[in-house]
């Protein structure tokens, strides 16, 4: 594969983390060629970038809102044609709080990205889930991270009702 296909293909799934770690649905689904197909990591199948970015804003939301791909989990390339590449990779949703290191790649993509009318675009991704109790590490890696902004929230909101607190007993002690 030459360095301008290679770096064309880079540069599409940096911008795809990108979009993720924005929660931009909208940007996520612009990667993805018009007639695209997606096969979610639950088994979902979609079609069309439409359909891609609408679910992706939904996750972006709700579920997945404020968290990050991993950037340093292994992928692979190979040319299928000059305007064809099968990527191949594995990775993790990394929840807010979470460090790359402690998350072991917990689903294996493979893509089919290709030169088009647009530039390169995704036509085809399959993500699929991997790894031992995935399900249940999953959930509590979830739970853990809202916990963790949950206290953030409780301390702010305490920081902010006694600084409230002060402020009322020095106007009353003016009174």
């Amino acid at each position: 594969m030459n360095s301008e296909t290679e770096g064309a293909v880079t540069n599409v799934m940096g911008r795809l983390r990108d979009a993720w770690e924005r929660g931009d649905g909208e940007a996520y689904g612009r990667l993805f060629s018009e007639d695209a197909q997606y096969v979610t990591a639950p088994g979902e199948r979609m079609h069309g970038r439409k359909a891609i970015s609408e679910s992706h804003q939904r996750i972006f939301d709700t579920f997945f809102k404020g968290t990050r791909l991993g950037r340093d989990y292994p992928f692979s390339t190979r040319e299928i044609r000059p305007d064809v590449v099968l990527v191949e990779s594995a990775g993790s949703v990394l929840f807010p709080g979470e460090r790359e290191q402690s998350v072991a790649p917990n689903g294996l993509m493979t893509m089919i990205v290709a030169k088009v009318d647009a530039g390169w675009q995704i036509v085809s991704f399959q993500n699929t889930p991997t790894g031992r109790f995935r399900s249940l590490r999953f959930i509590v890696r979830y739970a853990l991270s809202r916990l963790v902004a949950f206290r953030a929230e409780w301390s702010k909101a305490r920081r902010h009702m006694l600084e409230e607190k002060k402020r009322n007993m020095a106007k009353w002690d003016q009174d």
